[in-house]
């Protein structure tokens, strides 16, 4: 079928000029048979055979017929047609469609699009052209709790409560790299890097006492922390299996969710306070926080813009040496790979 299809191209566009002409020969002929009405209206026009492959012009339509009756291909001449060739590239352009044969040695690739609204209709490449929406940018508010998936099972020690108006998250993720399963569903994949911000509510941070466990610090009576944070950087690869709900003008609902791993990259407290001006103090340590970790995510948006969620399942300091709690985040995504 595809090598009858790059024939049917080449012979319409040999045959353009001369079916200019018989359509309007036919148009005198349709005249004449208004007048005499008991005229028999001609059959199909054989007009030749090229590789034991038959070529018709019917009225505005090249037909080309095969050995196998199936391989048949039925063009359109007239204005709404344009064909491009060049060397390994044939273009038939119908209306607003335009079919694309590609032949690269002995393969052959067929894609049809729609040029108007920018879409892929038809593609020969299996799942060549799903496209994930995941890189880009995200922001959002992140916490903990002291059970998975979010349920509280014992209440936070006093140190930990969090103003939640500066709890951020802030995430950068890169282009992804998508694997489709169909033209709207496939898997999808990214590395990223994920900020955490945990201000403390209280006049406190933390540190980890002479055992090595997590302990509030506390300063002296005289100094109010302004400001008392804990914030985390790791790497992130979120594996995603994403759905796309096609809408008007090829724009597409999606929707994803699989896991999530995460490495620690780095981590410090930070302290902003007045004592004879304004001071700043920073501690980089590991906090007994777990290098490695793991939960599930999900997203779902329109188009380029997602509203994404994330649940780890691990702990967020390794087992004994701190309260255990499990991170999430929330927020909007901004992707980019649209």
């Amino acid at each position: 079928m595809k090598r009858i299809l790059i024939s049917s191209a080449l012979i319409v566009s040999l045959l353009l000029p001369a079916a200019a002409q018989e359509k309007e020969q036919k148009l005198k002929e349709l005249e004449q048979l208004e007048q005499q009405p008991e005229k028999v209206t001609p059959p199909d026009t054989l007009v030749g055979v090229v590789e034991d492959i038959e070529v018709f012009i019917e009225d505005d339509f090249v037909t080309v017929v095969g050995k196998d009756s199936q391989d048949t291909s039925r063009i359109k001449i007239g204005d709404v047609v344009t064909i491009e060739e060049t060397d390994d590239e044939t273009v038939i352009r119908i209306g607003k469609k335009a079919v694309k044969i590609f032949q690269d040695n002995d393969n052959t690739e067929i894609r049809i699009y729609d040029e108007e609204n920018k879409e892929v209709l038809y593609d020969d490449r299996p799942g060549s052209s799903f496209d994930g929406h995941l890189g880009g940018l995200e922001l959002g508010y992140n916490s903990f709790s002291t059970g998975r998936w979010l349920s509280n099972e014992t209440p936070l020690e006093g140190y930990l409560d969090q103003n939640t108006a500066k709890s951020t998250n802030f995430n950068i993720v890169s282009p992804p790299v998508s694997l489709g399963f169909a033209r709207h569903f496939g898997l999808v994949t990214a590395l990223g890097i994920n900020f955490n911000n945990y201000p403390f509510d209280g006049n406190n941070s933390i540190g980890v006492d002479g055992e090595g466990i997590i302990t509030p610090l506390y300063p002296p009576e005289s100094i109010r922390y302004e400001k008392s944070k804990l914030a985390t950087v790791y790497g992130i690869l979120p594996v995603l299996l994403e759905v796309q709900i096609p809408v008007s003008q090829g724009s597409t609902i999606n929707i994803g969710a699989g896991v999530i791993g995460a490495v620690k990259l780095g981590s410090h407290t930070k302290v902003v306070y007045y004592d004879d001006g304004k001071q700043k103090d920073k501690n980089h340590d590991d906090f007994n926080l777990n290098v490695l970790r793991y939960g599930v995510t999900a997203r779902a948006g329109y188009e380029m813009v997602q509203v994404y969620g994330t649940c780890y399942l691990s702990p967020m300091f390794e087992k004994g040496k701190g309260p255990e709690l499990y991170p999430f985040e929330i927020g909007l995504a901004l992707t980019i790979n649209d």
